[in-house]
């Protein structure tokens, strides 16, 4: 078996996990990961009707800090309880496209060169999907835990959360309400970022696919040569990238659209707090985590944007015109191809890539700015 299939099997539990984390697949699986997910589902549950008890009981008080964090913790909180159940629907596309990503690292190539170009770039995929898995979860979950301490030591934060039918002043259930709120806080960054994580698998498979089909187009002046066979193994391999494309699009088009939504409230809201409190460690929380919110899907989609914007020219700098007549009229379907736009779309229509979230956050403090001059100069 070889190296990189054999990390793939090592892998592959943990992305079944997250995908049936993001599809709310309570059915397949091993027992133990089912009943992770319906614990989280619980917790989620709890979590933002305790969050809308607050919003209601406060909405009709004064309109404070306490009550901003809470309201856009609700509304973070039910956008990836929403993304969870358009996910259902997406369910046969995660697993048309992690099958097709299980054929890619079961291919077995004779040739001692593709072989090394096929290794290198799954094992670098591995590689990086291991590094963003153990360091961004534990990232998000310490984050959001100073985030929950820092509210229990500032009493213009204080609690984001109202448990009802309990009424105490014991300290002990006064100190209690934090650590369920941090503990509520900590599995729902937990839950955020697994369902990122599994997004990210996805995309870095189908980067790992194009790169490996840019290094074939390198060699295919040498190879046709040798195997006037080869130029079919590029065609596959581009016709396997185009579908998976168009796979993942399907699966992000809503969810991604959403992401963008909350990450747009979530500036306008972050920037305002920055603004206005700028001492406070958690307001710049809000704004890192709006980040990490879909920094992953937009970095994939302007990656794979990048990329494909130059296999034109790759291909048309390959010696196209030793190939055999019938090579070369495929060659001209593949080009034409080539020249079409690729790229990662919310809802089908806007573009999902860094200049993206740029624009977003630069929309986001603007507006802020404006409102905080306006707010200064009526004083």
């Amino acid at each position: 078996m070889a190296r990189h299939l054999q990390e793939f099997v090592k892998v592959k539990p943990l992305v079944d996990y997250f995908i049936a984390l993001s599809t709310l697949d309570v059915f397949s699986g091993t027992p133990k990961s089912r009943l992770k997910i319906i614990s989280l589902l619980v917790s989620h549950s709890f979590y933002s009707y305790f969050l809308y008890i607050h919003v209601k009981n406060s909405i009709h008080l004064e309109v404070n800090i306490n009550l901003m964090w809470t309201f856009l913790v609700w509304i973070l909180l039910s956008d990836y309880i929403a993304i969870m159940f358009l996910n259902i629907f997406k369910r046969k596309n995660f697993h048309v496209l992690l099958e097709n990503i299980k054929k890619m690292f079961e291919e077995e190539e004779e040739d001692e060169e593709l072989g090394g170009i096929l290794e290198d770039r799954l094992m670098t995929t591995l590689r990086i999907f291991n590094f963003l898995n153990r360091w961004e979860i534990r990232l998000g979950v310490i984050l959001t835990i100073f985030c929950g301490i820092n509210f229990r030591f500032n009493p213009d934060y204080g609690l984001t959360i109202e448990i009802p039918f309990i009424v105490s002043e014991h300290i002990l259930w006064q100190e209690g309400q934090y650590i369920i709120q941090i503990i509520f806080g900590t599995v729902t960054a937990y839950n955020m970022m697994s369902i990122n994580m599994a997004i990210s698998f996805l995309g870095l498979s189908i980067i790992a696919e194009f790169n490996i089909l840019t290094d074939y187009m390198k060699v295919l002046n040498e190879k046709i040569k040798t195997d006037p066979k080869f130029f079919r193994k590029i065609i596959r391999r581009h016709c396997s990238f185009i579908e998976n494309v168009d796979v993942i699009n399907e699966i992000i088009s809503e969810s991604s659209f959403l992401q963008l939504f909350a990450n747009c409230v979530i500036f306008l809201f972050g920037f305002s707090f920055v603004m206005r409190h700028s001492y406070t460690f958690a307001n710049y929380m809000i704004i890192f985590a709006g980040l990490m919110l879909s920094i992953h899907v937009c970095v994939l989609g302007h990656i794979l944007k990048m990329k494909t914007d130059r296999l034109s020219d790759s291909l048309y700098l390959t010696n196209w015109y030793d190939l055999s007549l019938d090579d070369q009229k495929t060659f001209l379907i593949i080009l034409g191809m080539a020249q079409r736009e690729y790229g990662l779309k919310a809802a089908g229509m806007y573009d999902v890539n860094l200049y993206t979230i740029i624009q977003l956050s630069k929309i986001g403090f603007s507006y802020c700015a404006v409102l905080y001059s306006l707010s200064q100069s009526s004083q």
